[in-house]
Formats: structure tokens, C-alpha cells, sequence
């Protein structure tokens, strides 16, 4: 009996030792404290390399993971612009210290005169971060001493000094994404292979011809491309179908009285050209068609025709669509939009837009969950027929006018649309008050 009555006893004084322990741990309402690690780690994730700084005081939570849970860091020009000169070399290895467990460094956006400290960056971030796994930079003026000591870690290149030796790429082994503005001292000697992404910043000359053709016999693996061919359209869309693989292509066409007729000339037309990359590049999701030009408005409409975008119906897997022109276009231009029933983002930027390719539109785009147009206005009409969207999440539209819209408008679309979550509105850039967004 005498042992159960001191058994009992414990256990009453270890209950109660809980409670009072429990109590303690009970916060008030408004206090940060109240927050675990995991939830303070889920919300570092979203937040900046600067928000990081600016949380270590809040408690105690995020002073122990506003670093820890750090994995990737952009340090960039925007960064670097408010640190004071004197104390930039400070500065950054105080945060190279703390960030311990960084695995990806990109560096990118270091240029102008905060070129000069990326050496002496990622020599600081190599020796306290033990997990560095990945260098997104650029190759910049006297970068061949770096990019030896660095190569075997850049895997991403963003861009390259007009005076940079290009052989330097030859020290970065992993590397998977490219980006250039000057297309022949790089494909003249051929010093990048087996690409996952290339993004060519310069209008493709017939001359480019030959260099490409190597350059995608070495890269045939590549998932994401963005090229601007000038002229002789067919045969560079004939050497882009060799790319099987491809997942995401974005085309900057520019469009001059010499190759005007390429939009309707029979097999060198745009229509058969882009049949030749959808009847090849069968795995594509993502789609960008950018039309540049200094021709009169008249000149583009008479060649631009109902049949100019009918191959975009071959396109089966097709996700996402971004279609550029800054010219009046005739309405029937845009139908073959309408057979691209697998769409889940659609974005569409012209000076004129007709309320008839929205109709129906919740039949043509069942799928539709992002919706972006850009173009000089819109009518009630036309939102009406937005409305009716089954899957529509995300609408953003941006006008030169207003034409008569009010937030009424928008706030009958957001009734009416059954999961549209977030509007926003904007007149000649600017956002204007009726914006409106759902959690």
C-alpha cells in the first residue's frame, strides 16, 4: 500500500511539474515567439537575402534558423549599392560566416564596378561554406585565374564581357545554363557542350548558318532555348527541329521589307516553319513568339494572315503561350489561338484585341489558369466572356485606357469567375487602386 501511495505521488507531482512547464510555454497573441522553427524556416524561404538580415532580431525562433535554413544566396548590384564602400569586404564575409549552409551562390547581377569583388566573394564563400554546390556568374574581364579555381562549381553563366576570353568556359565542366550577347566568339571555337539551356541575345545572320548547326550537334540535349533569327527563317527553324528535347523556346523574329514575305511565302512561310518544330520538338510545354518591327502598320496586316499561326495546333503538349506583336492585327490572326486546348498560361500583347477571341473561350481553354493581356483596351464584353474560365486563377491585364472600366467591373468578373483568386489592373504601367486579390 505504501509503495502505491509513493507512486501515486510521483506521478501527481510529475503531472503538475507538466502543467506549470506547459503554462510557461503558453504566448501571448501577438508575440513572434509563438512561431516554431518550422513555420519561421517556411517563411525565411520566400523571403530575400536582406529580409534574412532584417529577421534575426525579431526572436528567438528566427535568430536560430534565419540562417541556418538559408541554402541559396543572389548577392547582386541592388545588394551591393547599399552596403558602404568601406565596409563591403567586411560585410560580406560576416555574411559568408553566418550562412554556413549555402549550397548555391549566384552572383549574376555583380556588374559595372562591383565586378572587381566577385573573385574575392566566392573565394570567401568556398572556404566557410562547406556545401557550396553551385556558381551562377558571369565571365568577366581577367576571369581566367578565377574560372580555374572556380570552374568545376559554375553551372550557370548569365553573361559575358565583350573583352572576357570565352576560353574560360572550357574550365566550367558542370556547366548547364548559357547566356550570351555575341553569337561567333563563342561558336567559333565551340567551347560549350551539352547544354540544358542557351539564350542568345543577338539577331542570327545568314553567315551564323554553319557555327550553329555545330553548336546543336553538340547541344541536341537542350530543354530551353531562346534564338532571334533576322532572316532565311526556314533553314534555321529546319536546325531548332533537331531539338527533340525541348521543353521551353522562346523566337524574337524581326521583320523587314527584305524578309517580310517569310510570314506567307508557301514552305518558307511562318506556318511551315513552325510546323517543322512542332512536328519535331513533340515534348514542348512553353511557347514565346515575339514579332519585332519598324514597318508600317498596313505593310504587316496585308501579309499577316488567318493562316500565319495555323501550325500552332500541332503543338499537343502545349502549356504555356506568349504571343507578342505591337501592331494591329486582324482578327482572324488570332483563331488558331483558340485551338490550343491544353493551355494552362496565356499570354498575349497586341495594340488591338477583338471580343470574339474570347468567345467561347471556356470551351477553347478548359484548362486556363493564368491570363495576361496587353493591349490598348478592353471592353465589359469582353471580361464577360473571361468570366466564364472554369479553371482561371490569375487574370492581369494592362491598358493605354481605362475605357470606362471601374472596380464594380472587376469585382462582378471576380463573382462570377469560379476560382479566380487575384486581379490586377494597370493604365499606361501604372496599378491602379482596384486591384484585388483573394487568400
Amino acid at each position: 500500500m505504501a509503495e502505491e501511495m509513493n507512486h501515486s505521488m510521483i506521478s501527481m507531482l510529475t503531472t503538475e511539474d507538466a502543467n506549470e512547464y506547459n503554462k510557461q510555454k503558453i504566448y501571448a497573441k501577438n508575440s513572434i515567439d509563438r512561431f516554431g522553427d518550422d513555420l519561421c524556416q517556411l517563411l525565411l524561404s520566400y523571403f530575400s537575402l536582406e529580409d534574412h538580415i532584417r529577421c534575426e532580431c525579431l526572436s528567438k525562433q528566427f535568430r536560430r534558423t534565419v540562417f541556418v535554413s538559408l541554402h541559396h544566396i543572389c548577392i547582386d548590384y541592388k545588394l551591393m549599392r547599399q552596403l558602404p564602400e568601406s565596409n563591403i569586404r567586411q560585410i560580406l564575409a560576416t555574411i559568408a560566416i553566418k550562412c554556413t549552409n549555402v549550397e548555391t551562390i549566384d552572383c549574376r547581377g555583380m556588374r559595372g564596378k562591383y565586378e572587381v569583388y566577385v573573385p574575392e566573394v566566392l573565394t570567401t564563400f568556398r572556404d566557410n561554406c562547406r556545401n557550396l554546390r553551385e556558381i551562377y556568374c558571369n565571365l568577366w574581364r581577367n576571369c581566367e585565374q578565377t574560372m580555374h579555381s572556380f570552374g568545376p562549381l559554375v553551372t550557370r553563366i548569365g553573361g559575358i564581357d565583350n573583352i572576357a576570353d570565352t576560353q574560360a568556359i572550357t574550365e566550367c565542366h558542370r556547366l548547364s545554363h548559357l547566356r550570351i550577347n555575341f553569337f561567333r566568339p563563342l561558336f567559333d571555337r565551340l567551347l560549350a557542350k551539352n547544354l540544358d539551356s542557351f539564350e542568345l541575345n543577338h539577331y542570327l545572320c545568314a553567315s551564323d548558318e554553319q557555327q550553329l548547326s555545330a553548336f546543336l550537334a553538340e547541344n541536341l540535349g537542350l530543354r530551353s532555348a531562346r534564338f532571334m533569327p533576322v532572316n532565311t527563317f526556314r533553314r534555321y527553324y529546319r536546325q531548332l527541329s533537331r531539338l527533340t528535347q525541348l521543353r521551353q523556346l522562346r523566337l524574337t523574329l524581326c521583320l523587314t521589307n527584305s524578309n517580310l514575305s517569310y510570314l506567307t511565302s508557301g514552305q518558307n512561310s511562318l506556318c511551315e516553319s513552325l510546323r517543322t518544330i512542332g512536328l519535331n520538338c513533340k515534348q514542348l510545354q512553353r511557347l514565346t513568339l515575339e514579332l519585332n518591327t519598324d514597318l508600317f502598320r498596313g505593310q504587316l496586316m496585308d501579309v499577316f494572315n488567318r493562316h500565319s499561326l495555323d501550325s500552332l495546333k500541332i503543338y499537343r503538349r502545349l502549356k504555356r503561350l506568349t504571343f507578342t506583336v505591337k501592331l494591329d492585327l486582324k482578327p482572324e490572326v488570332l483563331e488558331p489561338l483558340t485551338l490550343c486546348h491544353r493551355l494552362t498560361h496565356l499570354t498575349i500583347n497586341f495594340k488591338k484585341i477583338n471580343d470574339n477571341l474570347f468567345v467561347n473561350c471556356d470551351n477553347h481553354w478548359p484548362r486556363l489558369q493564368y491570363l495576361s493581356v496587353n493591349t490598348n483596351a478592353i471592353t465589359r464584353e469582353c471580361l464577360s466572356h473571361i468570366s466564364r474560365l472554369p479553371a482561371l486563377k490569375t487574370f492581369c491585364l494592362q491598358c493605354h485606357h481605362s475605357n470606362g472600366l471601374t472596380n464594380n467591373d472587376f469585382k462582378d468578373l471576380l463573382s462570377r469567375s469560379p476560382k479566380l483568386k487575384q486581379i490586377e489592373f494597370f493604365v499606361n504601367s501604372n496599378r491602379l487602386p482596384f486591384n484585388l486579390q483573394l487568400v
